[in-house]
């Protein structure tokens, strides 16, 4: 989820904040009422501003929310700006807030994020430049944020209790069955997507990397094959004009393969993706006419044959899915690959006491990444399994709802 994200990236900024603590502690503690001030400014605003609080959920339409909060918010006399998935409100002259909504299994929910007028991040900025202003720079950031925040949980329940009513009955149960398996299989269905999208990021990269490894491979070959045609002629712009159109051709190639691979695919995520978010939209809305429980039900039925492929799109995607575990183990393996490149040199020089030391420490480096890729191998397996039977045993109860509901018809 969106908030999710924005949560990890605040704990990753007051990671960086806390190692960048180290240096100045050590080298400049008599001067800590100088920089401290200005580490707890810089901690404190993004995770005001970053972080992400639900307010209020319901069966409405997404779309729907968004125009009767506008609406609403327009009619007391405020600044309203709407955005494709959010309406953006102007409280005063510094604070505003950003209201979201968002699809999820439990239906459309809104979120809030704190949010600061130009006015407002030109006074947050030049108190925390000005170094003496930061501790109010701190003490105005959770002014804007409880104002905000107190702001967006007074007025977003009116966008479900409103004119834009829910249409969907507590008491239908098949409807609201839909709608969750609607949910369920659109998120099933973007994270399949996210993870290709992500896997065919590492895959241009990866070939990024080739290029320029095989242009430096081919480069050298033909210096080394070409050194007396190169000494007769005086041409020595041939070997590179030679790599570098060899390293063309294979990227052309290697790219063609990869756009091959990964686009009908990502275009088939697509399309379901924008039919189950159409259906879902239909389903919440007051338009939505009784009959089309029906081809809802169609198009989950037509949906639960996809989901495995969504499911393995996932496990194909690999490390892709998971950053921080694929970034861990690739800094493993650059370090396994510079304590074997060390044991190499040291081996060449006699010294076989280093030899030791650098093979086995390079062993030991990836004997962990190797674990650690299985551990995340066997969670993920696991994880994708869980899906899959909650999924089965989710259609199965709504079939069998369902089937009670036209026999009642």
């Amino acid at each position: 989820m969106q908030g999710e994200r924005y949560q990890n990236t605040i704990a990753l900024l007051l990671i960086v904040l806390v190692f960048a603590s180290i240096p100045l502690i050590v080298n400049f503690l008599g001067a800590w009422f100088l920089w401290a001030p200005i580490l707890a400014a810089l901690a404190v605003l993004p995770a005001a501003f970053l972080r992400e609080a639900e307010l209020d959920t319901g069966l409405e339409a997404p779309a729907r929310v968004r125009a009767a909060l506008a609406g609403n918010l327009r009619s007391e006399g405020l600044e309203v700006t709407t955005e494709p998935d959010a309406v953006w409100v102007r409280i005063d002259a510094l604070s505003a807030v950003r209201i979201r909504a968002r699809t999820t299994e439990r239906g459309t929910v809104l979120s809030s994020q704190a949010r600061a007028t130009r006015a407002g991040w030109l006074l947050l900025i030049a108190l925390v430049a000005s170094v003496v202003g930061s501790l109010p720079a701190v003490a105005l950031t959770l002014v804007l944020f409880r104002r905000a925040n107190r702001f967006a949980r007074a007025r977003a329940p009116a966008a479900f209790g409103g004119k834009g009513r829910a249409a969907v009955s507590s008491r239908d149960e098949v409807r609201a069955m839909l709608l969750g398996s609607l949910s369920s299989a659109l998120r099933i269905a973007r994270e399949a997507s996210d993870a290709q999208h992500k896997a065919h990021t590492d895959a241009q990269t990866v070939i990024a990397v080739a290029a320029f490894t095989s242009w430096t491979a081919l480069l050298i070959g033909l210096f080394v094959a070409l050194n007396g045609f190169n000494l007769i002629t005086g041409q020595w712009d041939v070997p590179i004009v030679g790599a570098t159109a060899g390293t063309l051709v294979l990227s052309v190639v290697l790219l063609a393969v990869v756009r091959r691979r990964y686009r009908p695919r990502l275009a088939r995520y697509r399309t379901w993706i924008d039919r189950l978010s159409d259906a879902f939209d239909r389903e919440m809305s007051l338009e939505a006419a009784e009959p089309s429980a029906a081809s809802t039900f169609e198009l989950l039925a037509e949906a639960s044959t996809q989901v495995p492929d969504w499911l393995n799109a996932q496990r194909r995607a690999g490390l892709s899915s998971d950053p921080a575990t694929s970034l861990g183990i690739l800094l493993l393996t650059l370090f396994v690959s510079s304590m074997f490149t060390n044991a190499i040199i040291g081996a060449l020089r006699g010294a076989l006491d280093l030899v030791f030391v650098y093979a086995a420490t390079g062993t030991v480096a990836a004997g962990i990444a190797a674990w650690i890729y299985r551990a995340w191998k066997r969670r993920e397996d696991a994880r994708l399994a869980h899906a899959q039977a909650a999924w089965d045993a989710h259609v199965k109860s709504l079939r069998a709802r369902m089937d009670h509901f036209l026999e009642e018809m």
